[in-house]
C-alpha cells in the first residue's frame, strides 16, 4: 500500500484528522495531483454533514479534497451510520461523489424526517 493510501486509511479509521493527513502528506513529500487554482480552492472548502434530531446531534466537517480522496479509496465516508437509518448509503455516496466532482456548492441533501430529524449535507459557499 502506498503512502497516500496508508494515510487515508488512518483518516478512515479515525486515527488522524483530515487536516493532520494533509500535513503528513506534505511532510512526507507525497505528491498531490496537479490541479488548477479553482480546483484547489474548491478542495479547501468545507464539506459538512449535520444531523439534528430529538436525540443525538451530529456535526461532521472535512475539507472537500480530503472527502474526495476518502471516497476514492474507501467508497464511503466515516460517518455514524446509525444516524442515517433507512438511507441507501451506497446511493448517497455515489451522489455525493458526483456533486463533488461537479464542484457543487451549497446543499447536496436536505431532508426532514417525520420524527423531526433534519439531515443536511453541503459544501460551504
Amino acid at each position: 500500500m502506498d503512502e497516500k493510501l496508508r494515510i487515508l486509511k488512518m483518516v478512515e479509521d479515525g486515527t488522524i484528522t483530515a487536516e493532520e493527513a494533509a500535513e503528513l502528506m506534505n511532510a512526507m513529500g507525497v505528491e498531490e495531483t496537479k490541479q488548477t487554482p479553482a480546483r484547489r480552492n474548491y478542495d479547501k472548502k468545507m464539506f459538512r454533514i449535520v444531523v439534528d434530531g430529538s436525540g443525538d446531534k451530529v456535526n461532521i466537517q472535512f475539507p472537500v479534497g480530503a472527502v474526495k480522496k476518502i471516497l476514492k479509496v474507501t467508497g464511503r465516508l466515516p460517518i455514524p451510520e446509525k444516524d442515517l437509518q433507512g438511507v441507501n448509503l451506497e446511493e448517497m455516496m455515489d451522489a455525493i461523489s458526483e456533486c463533488l466532482d461537479s464542484e457543487i456548492e451549497g446543499d447536496f441533501i436536505s431532508v426532514e424526517a417525520t420524527d423531526g430529524t433534519r439531515v443536511r449535507i453541503y459544501v460551504d459557499k
